[in-house]
């Protein structure tokens, strides 16, 4: 059975939680994603917090908590939405010990609604490394079209990776 989740905007509540969990959860993190190596005291993550926006309208990027049985499990969020081209690209983790339960599938499917429906845009695209199978499969299971492969796309400590680019139009999205 899949828990229930929900999506919460990012603020300044979540601070004490957020920095916990990314603490439990720093070697899994920055596997992945350099950023939570900058992360290393209550100070940052409340940088981090309020370097969120908290309103999608607006253009900017938003974060939203993930939480699944009251507690906070991740973020799943827009970091980036140019109006203009009526485009978003997603961004997600999640705790080590809550992945292969459906939650982030589950929170990236709501992201979506809020995207095609309530910011009106037309694609949303996620990349992630190549090599990061479980965040590769979201998008696979959400129906999401591979586009293409970015070659040396990041920066990972020691070496270029690649990144898999997905997408999903507001025509294929299926609420």
């Amino acid at each position: 059975m899949i828990p229930k989740i929900t999506l919460e905007p990012l603020n300044p509540d979540h601070a004490q939680a957020l920095f916990d969990l990314t603490r439990a959860n720093k070697q899994h993190l920055t596997q992945w994603i350099p950023l939570f190596d900058l992360i290393n005291s209550y100070s940052d993550i409340k940088n981090y917090i309020a370097s969120s926006a908290t309103d999608p309208a607006s253009g900017a990027a938003v974060n939203f908590a993930i939480r699944q049985q009251g507690a906070l499990c991740g973020i799943v969020g827009f970091h980036e939405i140019i109006k203009k081209q009526q485009l978003g690209s997603l961004a997600y983790w999640l705790a080590h010990e809550q992945q292969g339960k459906g939650i982030m599938t589950q929170a990236v499917n709501k992201l979506l609604n809020i995207g095609f429906t309530e910011l009106h845009l037309n694609k949303v695209e996620i990349r992630c490394a190549v090599d990061n199978r479980k965040s590769r499969a979201i998008p696979e299971r959400l129906g999401f079209l591979y586009e293409t492969t970015l070659q040396q796309r990041e920066w990972l400590y020691t070496k270029h990776v690649d990144h898999a680019v997905y997408s999903m139009l507001a025509t294929e999205y299926q609420a």
